[in-house]
């Protein structure tokens, strides 16, 4: 049972947001962050939701011209 939740935390907490923000255009920190976000205000099912709502945030934030620095704030390049 330890052994199931050292290796469920490593995969959660480390290996997971960084596989994905590779994928997304996210970075790391803001993944892990976006699901302890969704997760606390939706629950488990904000966790599995995380990354899609944040980026729709990103996107939105893209098109608008006041907003613009949020898409860079979530963005994983370095400008």
């Amino acid at each position: 049972m330890i052994g199931y939740l050292v290796v469920n935390n490593v995969i959660g907490n480390l290996l997971e947001p960084k596989l994905l923000s590779k994928g997304v255009g996210l970075s790391t920190l803001i993944v892990f962050l976006s699901m302890v976000f969704w997760g606390w205000i939706l629950g488990p099912v904000g966790m599995f939701l995380s990354v899609p709502l944040t980026i729709v945030i990103k996107m939105a934030c893209e098109y608008s011209q006041r907003w613009k620095w949020v898409s860079v704030v979530l963005s994983d390049k370095i400008k």
